[in-house]
């Protein structure tokens, strides 16, 4: 017993779950008998593309499960030739004329370009025309597109976002190279253990290292952002995870973090503890640039 996909036989829907038999000469669909040879042309290019030499009956019986397994479609009239509309891509246009009023109105006007090659268009647009829908099929076809629409909506986000990465990608790796240099010759000027007092130059390269801690907090929350939405990497930290579809939310809670910790270490400045604090913080923060000039140089 199948309860996926959709089946059409002579105009009418055929509810789920379908129960499908062969024999030798005939495949049946729950109570409907059609002779093999209605899927002859459908087989015949199955097995082209397949090979096969198992018996035509049982061919059948695994295509047409297949199918609707994979939320296909098929359409049966009486005289006609079988059409198959294989997995969510094909059905999509059939289920949207069906359901839809302007999309069927589309359809009549003349917009057919998804209709299989060779079929009676005159059947198949008085078909649909005339088609009344059960609300059993309203709802899951709705269900359906809704589902198809999204995942596209997602897709063409992924894509616009990813076109976006990739033209950015290199002034972004040209800052990101600047300050990193800078950043490594900062820290190798001034070690932990040498800072500490209340003199002008200690005071001087605390503020000098959270400069760099806010510059370089920025470059990653920015790569963050556009390598997320391309869909190119997976967020770790499950506080980030949690906001990473929403940027805005994403934006507020990093740069509240980073200008609170910048406020604190740089309003105890005076301070070793302090001092030390924002070398270490500028190190973490260069060698995070560092990982994203890795990822960049490895997958641009």
């Amino acid at each position: 017993m199948i309860d996926t996909g959709y089946v059409f036989i002579d105009g009418q829907y055929i509810r789920p779950p379908y129960h499908i038999r062969h024999s030798d000469t005939e495949v049946s669909i729950n109570e409907s008998t059609f002779e093999l040879s209605v899927f002859d042309g459908w087989m015949n290019e199955k097995k082209r593309r397949n090979g096969g030499s198992d018996d035509r009956g049982r061919r059948v019986h695994r295509n047409v499960r297949d199918m609707l397994e994979g939320d296909g479609s098929l359409v049966l009239f009486d005289g006609h030739a079988f059409q198959a509309f294989h997995g969510i891509s094909e059905s999509y246009d059939l289920l949207n004329v069906l359901v839809n009023a302007e999309s069927r109105e589309a359809f009549e006007n003349g917009e057919r370009e998804w209709l299989p090659t060779g079929v009676d268009q005159q059947l198949w647009v008085r078909w649909i025309s005339e088609f009344k829908c059960p609300e059993e099929l309203r709802e899951r076809a709705e269900s359906f597109l809704t589902r198809i629409e999204e995942l596209e909506s997602t897709n063409d986000a992924q894509q616009s976002a990813r076109r976006m990465l990739e033209s950015s990608a290199y002034p972004l790796t040209v800052v990101g190279m600047l300050l990193v240099v800078v950043a490594f010759g900062h820290l190798l000027s001034l070690s932990p253990d040498r800072a500490g007092g209340k003199s002008v130059e200690a005071q001087r390269a605390v503020a000098q290292s959270l400069a760099l801690v806010a510059s370089l907090s920025a470059l990653d929350l920015i790569w963050t952002l556009l390598v997320s939405r391309a869909g190119d990497m997976k967020e770790l930290n499950p506080l980030g995870a949690a906001l990473i579809d929403d940027p805005l939310a994403l934006i507020a809670l990093k740069t509240t973090a980073t200008l609170l910790a910048v406020a604190l270490l740089f309003g105890l400045r005076q301070h070793r503890v302090a001092q030390q604090g924002a070398w270490w913080a500028c190190l973490i923060c260069t060698l995070l640039t560092v990982r994203w000039l890795t990822f960049n140089s490895m997958f641009a």
